[in-house]
């Protein structure tokens, strides 16, 4: 039976409710979503590609009544992959029962017909995040690890994740910690898509009208709280040697990796210190148009993980991942966001935030390790990291 679904216009509201809602936010688009009307899920190395195909023929039959008038309307699917390959945890691209989306005051409503579901239980999470696992002094004797692979090996670069976690009851309400996050942070891509959450300062790839576009991070440095003092770490952070060689590894990568895909690519010459409310990041945004043969899934497939979140070469960085974190990072660091029937889409990259477990929330921070790297400092820009998610969950803060 093909995927039937009714398209509406429908006002933007005075406030968000996002109690028990699959969401992707960020200042001028919300896409508010409830239930599952259809579930694609996949594992193992061949993952993203299988989802790719299974999209595009459920889409392909797809019905829709669209009166709205409005470009940019469609199905919209949800999507979380799995960093690593070897996860236990699925990998999904699924479709709403219902999916409000509200773009620069004008919105439209994804209604899919599909049998009922059955309520699950939820409750708002209490307690505070206390370490995971790989602990403070494990995290620094991974990166003493890292940096002996560096010197000895062809590796160049690997980010290594630290954990923190809150036990939980039942599934939890995360209608709250969404707002907070959301609030605070505007210009990020705040996400509870599957079982993954927090909000995202890196777009891994959109999609809008054949064209793609990306935003790469990588280079970190904390925000001073004296105007003079915040500009000077700014400075600080573009002439920083140890920051701009990790920062020019994933630019370069992310281009290497589009070309295959586009007609052209290009990437700013210079990197731009963007501006958070806790952290100054480099960033440098890469534009390229897509061949007409490829989808945004078709791009992930050879895209992920980036330099960004796994390291150079990508084969030694994951393996050596998979070697000194003591947890499974799931949706973390992993492709997150939304497509359309119609082709278009959004895809974050799912950081500065954690993953749902089944009987805890696992917070995870990760750092790019290079030459230069110190131990001591990369765990201080985990606690940076970390502040975003304590956030979210400790209304004291």
């Amino acid at each position: 039976m093909a995927l039937s679904a009714t398209i509406r216009r429908i006002d933007a509201p005075a406030d968000l409710n996002l109690k028990d809602s699959s969401v992707f936010l960020r200042a001028g688009q919300q896409i508010i979503a409830s239930g599952k009307a259809v579930e694609l899920s996949a594992t193992g190395p061949t993952r993203i590609s299988d989802l790719a195909k299974a999209w595009k023929e459920l889409i392909s039959t797809a019905e829709i009544a669209d009166d709205t008038g409005l470009s940019g309307t469609g199905i919209i699917a949800l999507t979380s992959i799995t960093f690593s390959a070897s996860s236990k945890a699925k990998s999904v691209v699924y479709v709403p029962r219902v999916t409000r989306v509200y773009r620069d005051g004008i919105g439209f409503e994804v209604v899919v017909q599909s049998e009922p579901e059955a309520t699950e239980v939820t409750a708002i999470p209490t307690g505070r995040f206390t370490d995971g696992p790989q602990s403070k002094a494990k995290f620094v004797e991974g990166i003493e690890k890292a940096l002996k692979e560096i010197s000895a090996t062809d590796l160049e670069k690997v980010v290594i994740g630290r954990d923190l976690v809150l036990p939980l009851d039942a599934r939890p309400d995360l209608a709250i910690p969404l707002a907070r996050l959301h609030q605070k942070y505007p210009q990020c891509w705040t996400y509870m898509i599957g079982d993954v959450f927090g909000a995202s300062p890196e777009l891994l790839l959109r999609s809008t009208n054949g064209e793609v576009s990306a935003r790469v991070l990588a280079g970190t440095a904390g925000r001073g709280t004296d105007p003079d003092v915040d500009r000077a770490i700014s400075e600080g952070l573009m002439l920083s040697q140890k920051n701009r060689h990790e920062h020019d590894y994933a630019v370069s990568s992310m281009v290497s990796q589009l070309e295959p895909f586009c007609e052209w690519v290009e990437a700013d010459a210079e990197p731009f210190s963007l501006a958070l409310p806790d952290l100054w990041h480099l960033a440098t945004d890469v534009r390229g148009k897509l061949k007409d043969s490829e989808s945004l899934l078709d791009v992930i497939t050879k895209l992920h993980p980036t330099a960004a979140v796994a390291g150079t070469p990508r084969g030694l960085a994951k393996d050596l991942i998979l070697e000194l974190e003591p947890f499974d990072r799931a949706g973390y660091a992993g492709p997150v966001g939304w497509l359309s029937s119609d082709g278009g889409g959004e895809l974050a990259i799912a950081l500065r935030g954690g993953v749902i477990e089944q009987h805890q929330i696992r917070a995870i921070a990760g750092c790019g390790i290079v030459a230069e790297s110190d131990p001591a400092a990369e765990l201080a820009e985990t606690e940076l990291k970390f502040k975003a998610v304590r956030y979210a969950f400790d209304q004291s803060l």
